[in-house]
C-alpha cells in the first residue's frame, strides 16, 4: 500500500484537479489518497472565524464556481453547498471552522472522481485519526489511532481492495461518547498522510507538492541550490528542522522508526524524480 498526499497548493482550479485524477491512474487501486483543502482555504476560514460577522459567502462562491467549472450537476452542487450550510449553521469551534475546508473539498473531489467512474471508498479521517484534545494543535493519540484503525479493518475489509479518499489536517477528540473535530496544526496534512502510513504499514508515502523537492537552500534565494535526489532519514530532519520547510520534522518523525520512505514530488513536473528520504 501507498499513501498519496496532495497539498493545497497543488489543489487550485478545475486544471489542478484534472491532473489529480490524471496522477491517480497511474497508481495501483493499493492507495490511500490524503487531500487538503483547496488553495488558501484555511487562511479565510480562519479570517472568518475571527471575524465579528461569520459569513461564509466567499467559502460557498468558491466552492460554487469551482464545481460549476468542472461541470457538476446542479443536484449535486446543492447537495454539497447543503453540507456546507449543515457545517455552518451550528456554534462552532475554531476546529470546526478551520476542518470545513478539508471537509467539503474532499467531498468535491470524491464527486469528481465518481463522475469519471473512479472507484474508490470515502473515509471520514477523524474516525481513524484520534487526538488528546480538541484544539487547532491537537497532539495524535497513536494507540487510540491504531485501534480505530483495526476495527475499521475489521469492520469493512472489502474497502481496502479499492482506493481509500480521505482527509489531511484533521482528526476526532472523543469526548465521552461524542467525537469532536480536531486539527493537527499548520502542515497537518503531511503529518496526517504519515500516520495513515504508519498504521497501515504502507510501502511509501508520497507528498505531492508545488517544489520539484528538498534543496540544500531556498533556490529562489540561491541559484546554486542543490536538490538532494536522496536523504537519510537523520539528514532530512535536520535540515527540515533548521532551514527548510518543504517538509515539517514531525512527518519525518512519524515514518522514521518504520524506516517507510518519504517521496517528495513535483505536483506540476512529475517527471521530475523528486526527493527520496530513506
Amino acid at each position: 500500500m501507498k499513501v498519496l498526499k496532495f497539498g493545497g497548493g497543488c489543489l487550485k482550479d478545475s486544471e489542478s484537479i484534472k491532473i489529480f485524477f490524471d496522477i491517480l491512474k497511474t497508481y495501483d487501486t493499493d492507495i490511500i489518497i490524503v487531500v487538503s483543502a483547496f488553495d488558501k482555504l484555511t487562511n479565510l476560514l480562519e479570517t472568518i472565524y475571527y471575524s465579528e460577522n461569520k459569513r461564509f459567502i466567499l467559502v460557498e462562491s468558491f466552492f460554487k464556481d469551482l464545481m460549476l467549472s468542472l461541470k457538476f450537476s446542479n443536484t449535486l452542487i446543492d447537495s454539497i453547498l447543503m453540507e456546507l450550510s449543515r457545517l455552518t449553521s451550528i456554534h462552532m469551534s475554531e476546529a470546526d471552522t478551520l476542518s470545513i475546508g478539508e471537509l467539503i473539498s474532499s467531498k468535491i473531489l470524491s464527486a469528481y472522481l465518481h463522475e469519471l467512474k473512479f472507484s474508490h471508498t470515502f473515509l471520514h479521517a477523524p474516525n481513524i485519526i484520534k487526538t488528546n484534545s480538541s484544539g487547532i494543535n491537537s497532539s495524535i493519540n497513536l494507540k487510540s489511532t491504531i485501534i480505530e484503525k483495526n476495527n475499521y479493518i475489521s469492520y469493512y475489509p472489502n474497502n481496502l481492495r479499492a482506493p481509500i479518499l480521505t482527509q489531511g489536517f484533521i482528526g476526532g477528540f472523543d469526548d465521552n461518547g461524542k467525537c469532536q473535530i480536531a486539527c493537527l496544526g499548520r502542515e497537518g496534512s503531511d503529518y496526517s498522510a504519515a500516520i495513515f502510513g504508519s498504521i497501515f504499514n504502507a510501502t511509501q508515502v508520497v507528498l505531492f507538492k508545488d517544489v520539484d523537492g528538498i534543496y540544500s537552500v531556498d533556490p529562489k534565494q540561491d541559484k546554486s541550490a542543490t536538490l538532494f535526489s536522496s536523504l537519510s532519514y537523520e539528514d532530512a530532519f535536520n535540515i527540515c528542522n533548521q532551514k527548510n520547510t518543504v517538509v515539517h520534522p514531525k512527518t519525518i518523525s512519524q515514518l522514521k522508526d518504520k524506516r517507510i520512505p518519504l517521496v517528495i514530488k513535483s505536483f506540476n513536473n512529475l517527471e521530475k524524480p523528486g526527493t527520496i528520504i530513506i
